[in-house]
């Protein structure tokens, strides 16, 4: 505003001006003198300039301030949401997000890192997923209500009998019960649980997560060579069963040559003649 008012003061003493307007000469000082306001307007135009351009910045720094701040709170209210169990059941075609429950953010305690929550499966299932939430994290203490229900870790470490480590989002712990998964069986699930976050980004959890993510990479490695073996010993395995297939069938084919040769016409006739040379050969 203040430089568009300045521009209008401008046009105006332009029109008023004799020397804009051509109307009388000017004295070269009465020049100067005019060639100095006009610099003098130009400045304060230049310095109206400065200021908006100011105030735009200020206001963008507040909007990016606004939208730091937005995206914080979604990320809060984000974090809860992935801190929450679910249930996947399986009823004939793989897990999906169809097919699943989910727990409600006060089963959660975030002060005692306890979470508490009943499943009821809505239909007969062949296979069940817990996943303790989506986040890198370790759980503790884990525990389900019904002792026909057993847990296996899909993608954890077991740290100890009842702690276990999952490095990578997404944790996985598969269910196995004795008697199936019927439709309307209720079950509670128990459990600490710590998503690593921050942890990840500090010493020492740097440099201890490296240690274990070391571990895992190295067990990775180890229970892929001894696959590799394993499949080597059972492809030799199989070589040395067709190898005995084949020999079988070559004494098969051996007795029942003897057998017809000892049936024959011929060795009933010659039984005197091998008589007589065994009698001789045992003199």
């Amino acid at each position: 505003m203040f430089w568009l008012r300045r521009c209008s003061c401008y046009r105006i003493k332009e029109e008023e001006d004799p020397v804009m307007n051509h109307d009388a000469p000017m004295t070269p000082a009465a020049m100067q003198a005019h060639i100095a306001e006009l610099e003098q307007q130009l400045k304060l135009s230049d310095e109206g300039v400065s200021q908006l351009a100011q105030r735009c910045l200020e206001l963008e720094q507040q909007l990016l301030a606004c939208q730091t701040e937005l995206a914080k709170h979604s990320a809060e209210a984000e974090n809860i949401t992935l801190t929450l169990p679910q249930l996947f059941y399986d009823t004939g075609s793989g897990f999906s997000p169809r097919e699943c429950l989910t727990a409600t953010e006060d089963v959660y305690n975030e002060l005692t890192h306890e979470v508490s929550v009943t499943f009821v499966l809505p239909e007969d299932a062949r296979a069940i997923r817990l996943d303790p939430g989506e986040l890198a994290c370790c759980i503790t203490d884990l525990a389900i209500s019904d002792e026909r229900i057993s847990f296996q870790s899909v993608n954890g470490l077991l740290l100890q009998e009842d702690s276990l480590l999952f490095l990578d989002v997404d944790p996985n712990l598969s269910l196995h019960c004795t008697t199936g998964f019927g439709a309307g069986m209720k079950f509670a699930v128990n459990y600490h649980y710590y998503p690593l976050g921050r942890f990840l980004h500090e010493q020492p959890g740097k440099s201890l997560l490296r240690a274990l993510n070391d571990l895992k990479l190295e067990n990775a490695a180890a229970a892929q060579e001894a696959e590799e073996v394993l499949q080597a010993s059972r492809a030799e395995c199989m070589r040395l069963n067709q190898q005995l297939l084949t020999l079988q069938g070559i004494q098969h084919e051996y007795q029942v040559s003897l057998e017809t040769m000892r049936a024959s016409s011929s060795w009933r006739l010659t039984a005197p003649l091998r008589r007589l040379l065994n009698l001789v050969r045992g003199h």
